[in-house]
């Protein structure tokens, strides 16, 4: 028996459109990167083309959606604090990295495409 004042609605969060897909994003700068998205909050990201070309890291990261299917990503790599937004309506992604030279806090931004892959095997 329920309690007259207990709710018993479950409240689901529907999964990020990316989830469990593959995608390759062109940046402007020549840098063209494989992501694989295994869930919601995990990645596996391959440099194939420009100066990142051979880069490969899995990375846990944290989201939130800003409006629908658009997303602020965020997480650290070895060198880096990376803040991404994917716009996967428009399929466009923006990245902010910062890192640090010789004790001076830098920082880069680069736009690009994304395009969805079918059946990509890494």
């Amino acid at each position: 028996m329920q309690h007259p004042n207990f709710q018993s609605v479950q409240y689901r969060h529907r999964p990020p459109v990316y989830a469990g897909k593959t995608f390759r994003y062109d940046y402007d700068d020549g840098n063209v990167f494989i992501i694989q998205f295994f869930d919601a909050t995990h990645r596996h990201d391959v440099g194939i083309a420009g100066p990142h070309k051979g880069f490969n890291g899995y990375y846990t990261f944290d989201y939130v959606e800003i409006a629908p299917h658009v997303y602020f990503m965020y997480w650290l790599e070895e060198v880096y604090a990376v803040s991404q937004v994917a716009d996967f309506n428009r399929m466009r992604v923006y990245t902010h990295y910062t890192y640090d030279v010789g004790g001076v806090r830098k920082s880069l931004f680069h736009s690009g495409t994304i395009a969805e892959l079918d059946n990509f095997t890494s």
